[in-house]
């Protein structure tokens, strides 16, 4: 018979070894799944946030489990603070790859070489170590790492755990937070190899549906809830137009993988007719018929569908510096990518217009030097979308969001005024009512249309029954402000009369014959 004591004292050694690996990777800086978030030291409200993550995983022939970081835009004037072009780069804030050697149980972060961007960098960790140990972090820049101190901290309100202090010291001195479960509180940006000062962490890692970027959140709205912009033209010296869209959403639909949201829009333009050739064109006010438009947003996974807009589709899984490739803005479909669509850093709220707490944004960088490295154009704005929690875009090709009607709970919350937008989204009714007047009604013998404006080219007035026959029609003149409509001869009962505009708009107004 085996001795049972042996066997025993096998099995605690596996399950020791097992437990030992285990409370190892507790301490591990950056964990897949996760989307973290850093600012630069001290953290205020206005700070911006970055974020990252680690993508993948695989282990080398040495045993060594090896995490790589999401790949990003880098600027190539990193080293000395600037932010001239970027350029497409494995690296991101703290590396290209997170290596775990189980046998020293050290965590290393390691930064792959790039021309004129990045020198490689490495900086290697043991948050294991004895308090008061030191050893060699890095050899090129030459950085010593000392573990200060290991103990029960506050790291967020309400949160606490296990944190690791290590001391960096080589050109400068520089500190690195770990927590046991929540990884790198704070750490040199670049490793500290290259100009970047210390970051922090402001807010706890989060899967994608607890994250800033959740759907759910930007998206927070339900039926009733109204969103208006304004058009802004940044370069104009003057303002030649005003063009105005009104949103109101009409349904929302939550499924097992999905968030589609449906809405009507109508745009109302208007164009000055001011003198010159900058504002050229008479002035006019013209009201787009009103359409039905969606958005659909994946709950996980970082991917949306939009109707409607040019918005790339993967537009909302773009962490920052993030990218995908697109075609110019405006220029309709082409055959091969021309401009890269990136995710900014997450802004802090905003005071202008009708944005609500932190924004995610995204923008273009446009091809320089052959292909080789990218900026922005003087459209930086203009095909700037940033997005709002509970209000979805707050700024999208040139519209800025500056008037909202949401309820929350039965509680109505109004941000900027309705009147910008009054005959946008009215009832069929309503419409009616603004556009003209008919009278008397009931009527006899005749009806009199009697326009609120002059009427415009190409407008024609047309006379059914109940049962939509046609019974009379007549074009309306230009300039023309009142319209008879005869009813001699006709049954007694309801009719319909119907206003035609030549962009293919209708208003109709109920008329009964006695």
């Amino acid at each position: 018979m085996k001795n049972p004591y042996r066997i025993l004292a096998l099995a605690l050694a596996v399950g020791s070894c097992q437990l030992s690996a285990h409370a190892q990777q507790l301490w591990r800086p950056f964990r897949p799944g996760l989307i973290y978030s850093y600012a630069a030291t001290p953290v205020t409200s206005s700070s911006e946030y970055y974020t990252l993550r680690v993508d993948s995983a695989y282990a080398t022939a040495g045993g060594d489990s090896v995490y790589a970081f999401n790949r990003r835009l880098r600027t190539t004037a990193v080293n000395s603070g600037g932010g001239g072009p970027v350029v497409k780069s494995r690296n991101n804030l703290f590396g290209a790859m997170l290596r775990w050697r189980p046998g020293q149980a050290s965590y290393t972060l390691e930064a792959l070489a790039q021309t004129g961007v990045q020198a490689p960098v490495s900086l290697m960790l043991f948050p294991r170590a004895a308090v008061g140990s030191s050893w060699v972090a890095s050899a090129s820049p030459a950085q010593t790492a000392t573990l200060v101190s290991r103990s029960w901290q506050t790291i967020s309100p309400g949160v606490q755990d296990t944190v690791a202090v290590i001391s960096i010291a080589g050109a400068t001195i520089q500190t690195v937070r770990l927590s046991r479960r929540y990884g790198l509180l704070a750490g040199p940006q670049w490793l500290g190899g290259a100009t970047g000062g210390q970051l922090e962490q402001p807010i706890l890692p989060a899967r994608f549906e607890q994250s800033l970027y959740s759907s759910t959140r930007l998206f927070d709205m339900q039926p009733g809830d109204e969103f208006g912009y304004n058009e802004e033209d940044p370069i104009a010296v003057v303002q030649c137009y005003d063009s105005k869209v009104l949103r109101r959403v009409t349904r929302r639909q939550l499924t097992s993988d999905s968030l589609i949201i449906t809405y009507l829009e109508q745009t109302r333009y208007e164009r000055y007719g001011y003198p010159g050739a900058h504002c050229n064109g008479p002035a006019q006010v013209t009201y787009y018929p009103i359409v039905v438009k969606r958005w659909a947003l994946a709950l996980s996974g970082n991917v949306w569908q939009s109707m409607g807009t040019p918005l790339p589709l993967g537009a909302l899984r773009l962490l920052t510096g993030e990218y995908v490739n697109g075609p110019v803005p405006g220029s309709g479909p082409v055959t091969s990518p021309s401009y890269l669509f990136a995710g900014l850093p997450i802004a802090g709220p905003s005071s202008y217009g009708c944005s609500t707490g932190r924004t995610v944004s995204y923008i273009p960088f446009y091809p320089l030097n052959g292909g080789s490295s990218y900026g922005t154009g003087v459209d930086y704005f203009a095909w700037n979308f940033t997005f709002s929690p509970g209000m979805g875009p707050s700024f999208e090709r040139d519209y800025n969001l500056i008037y909202s009607r949401k309820t929350v709970n039965g509680v109505t919350t109004i941000c900027g005024s309705p009147l910008a937008f009054v005959n946008l989204l009215a009832t069929r009714a309503e419409q009616a009512a603004a556009i003209a007047s008919l009278a008397p009604n009931p009527a006899a013998e005749t009806a009199t249309l009697t326009l609120a404006q002059p009427a415009r080219p190409g407008h024609t007035l047309r006379l059914t029954d109940a049962l939509g026959r046609p019974v009379w029609s007549t074009p309306v003149a230009t300039g023309q402000t009142a319209v008879a409509v005869p009813l001699a001869g006709q049954p007694a009962g309801l009719y319909l009369l119907h206003l035609n505009g030549p962009d293919g708009t209708s208003v109709s107004w109920k008329l009964v014959h006695e």
